[in-house]
């Protein structure tokens, strides 16, 4: 049913609104398992200034966007739920940090602001995860359509002590 007031019709609403999933587009969903994959609760190991975490640590090598993801998740993603994500960037939010991998180093870590999930290729990260010097000069790689991403860093003669501490995938509200 339509009620249109004027000469122009206002535009109709497209998609479904079902509870348990996000509308992208008029027939594209979030399906309820991505949704709850990509919840707070299902992150484990999530780096901190006081605490570790999982980590990547750095290398020259590519490696596979997937499994750093599920590095981070306690119930991992398959390559499809993957596949929506990176075909559909502009609904999710990418967070991740960077920081030192040595228990000493702990304090040393940050959460990256130039960077939100987008191709990009030897990106410098900011901020850097301390004043110190030398700095860490985290560079990242990522590609959607490859489905790799490689992270390095020059610090201390490059990939010794960089790794990628954090890293969260939400839905954009």
């Amino acid at each position: 049913m339509a009620i249109y007031t004027g000469f122009n019709p206002p535009s109709q609403v497209k998609g479904l609104h079902v509870k348990g999933m996000i509308t992208l587009g008029a027939n594209e969903e979030i399906p309820r398992t991505l949704l709850l994959k990509l919840e707070p609760q299902n992150s484990t190991g999530l780096g901190s200034s006081s605490v570790l975490g999982n980590q990547i640590t750095t290398q020259p090598a590519e490696r596979r966007i997937l499994d750093v993801v599920n590095t981070w998740l306690k119930t991992p993603l398959p390559r499809e739920e993957l596949n929506l994500i990176l075909t559909k960037r502009d609904k999710f939010e990418f967070t991740i940090g960077t920081g030192d991998r040595r228990p000493g180093g702990v304090g040393r870590f940050r959460l990256i602001t130039n960077w939100q999930g987008e191709d990009v290729t030897n990106l410098l990260l900011r901020p850097e995860p301390w004043d110190g010097w030398p700095p860490y000069q985290f560079r990242l790689s990522f590609s959607g359509a490859t489905g790799m991403m490689s992270l390095t860093d020059s610090h201390a003669g490059g990939n010794m002590y960089g790794a990628m501490r954090y890293l969260t995938i939400r839905v954009k509200p």
